[in-house]
């Protein structure tokens, strides 16, 4: 017997789901339901993509904040919303829990990326890095694009994460 679709979706959300506020069930459900941006890459975000993926590949930290920065600001101006301040950092902090890639403060809105691994200090995978900048510029959009007053991970967000580094991503690349 098929289950129906609202039961089916109500059961994948997360038990956390529940204990959010009826507003913030709201912003939560909203976000879900959004899974992508209205976004054609102009032929510079593309160029400004190569570049950001040169730049980390080569190891260069400050090369690699500017085309990283230089790329988030594209993108915004696309989407018509004000550019982000973006920081790289070297190596990713690292606790119990594993390590951080990235961060998203709202308030003033910035992000900061990390762009060696905690324990080799090898340079980041070119497309991690560049899926964690999305991400990161994703909770970002939450705020500024879409207006949701929150960025939860719901699917939705996770699809227009993708979204974004399809978009960007070298056809001819491949994986990492």
């Amino acid at each position: 017997m098929k289950e129906p679709a609202a039961r089916r979706a109500q059961a994948e959300l997360p038990a956390w789901f529940y204990r959010l506020s009826p507003r913030a069930q709201q912003v939560y459900l909203r976000s879900d339901a959004i899974d992508r941006f209205e976004l054609a890459p102009s032929p510079s975000a593309l160029a400004l993509a190569d570049a950001l993926l040169a730049a980390l590949e080569a190891g260069q930290l400050a090369a690699t904040e500017r085309a990283a920065q230089n790329l988030a600001t594209e993108l915004c101006r696309l989407l018509h919303v004000r550019s982000v301040p973006l920081q790289v950092k070297g190596v990713r902090p690292r606790n119990a829990r594993g390590e951080l890639h990235g961060i998203f403060f709202s308030r003033p809105p910035r992000i900061v990326l990390w762009m060696r691994t905690a324990q080799r200090h090898d340079v980041v995978k070119p497309k991690t890095f560049l899926r964690t900048l999305m991400h990161e510029l994703g909770h970002y959009l939450d705020y500024a694009l879409l207006r949701l007053g929150d960025s939860y991970h719901t699917r939705g967000f996770f699809k227009r994460e993708s979204f974004l580094v399809r978009a960007l991503w070298p056809a001819e690349t491949g994986g990492d």
